[in-house]
């Protein structure tokens, strides 16, 4: 079953630990246009160092067809994030890639330098901040092309803070991210299964689908 992040309780072990990020379900289930979409997947985090807190980013791209989930499983995007006394944030966007022009992006995107997600340290990188800079470059232009259309943009907390009733809470396991109308729409207090069988998320009493855009990370434990 599922529930709010709001309703977990943290794990204070993984203060001033350090954490894996994995991509395990990204589902396309209603991108502007038709057929099947380009679309550039982009994390974002502040690993927190010692002595300062250094900006990580990581893209990807995917092809998924209308409907669809992304041939993607257990993917890394951080290996190795380091977490402060206070938790950790993340920021993620999608975008669905229609001008022809950024197909020689998307390859870029797709070399293994790009693939094999970023294996962070606990001491400050020298290529970590142009790598990103980079990144972030290419996320922007991107965006701000013609017939490029940004689908999802979100922002996420989480904290060991039990008393605040508003806050996410940071454990290990898996996070699901939805694109609905209104913060309302979906109720998490285990209406909504994950089915293993089918590989999706699905409404526990007649196992219909959760139709909307929507995409799963992980947060795991780091071990050398």
């Amino acid at each position: 079953s599922i529930q709010h992040a709001r309703s977990i309780q943290a794990d204070p072990t993984l203060k001033n630990s350090r954490i894996d990020i994995h991509l395990d379900l990204l589902r396309i289930f209603n991108y502007p246009g038709s057929g099947t979409h380009n679309i550039m997947v982009t994390f974002a985090a502040q690993n927190q160092l010692s002595n300062a807190s250094e900006a990580v980013t990581f893209s990807q791209t995917y092809r998924v067809p209308e409907g669809e989930t992304a041939p993607v499983k257990g993917w890394p995007i951080f290996i190795g994030l380091n977490v402060g006394n206070r938790g950790v944030a993340f920021e993620f966007s999608t975008i669905n890639v229609k001008n022809e022009g950024d197909e020689g992006v998307l390859k870029a995107l797709e070399s293994p330098a790009f693939k094999t997600g970023l294996n962070l340290l606990q001491t400050a990188q020298p290529a970590i901040a142009p790598f990103t800079d980079m990144t972030l470059g290419v996320v922007k232009a991107i965006a701000e092309r013609t017939q490029n259309v940004p689908v999802q943009k979100f922002y996420l907390g989480l904290d060991f803070n039990e008393t605040a009733p508003l806050g996410l809470r940071l454990r290990e396991g898996n996070y699901i991210a939805v694109q609905v109308p209104d913060q309302t729409t979906i109720k998490w207090d285990g209406r909504w299964i994950y089915d293993p069988k089918l590989g999706t998320i699905v409404h526990k009493a007649d196992s219909s689908p959760l139709e909307y855009n929507y995409l799963v990370f992980r947060v795991s434990r780091y071990t050398d």
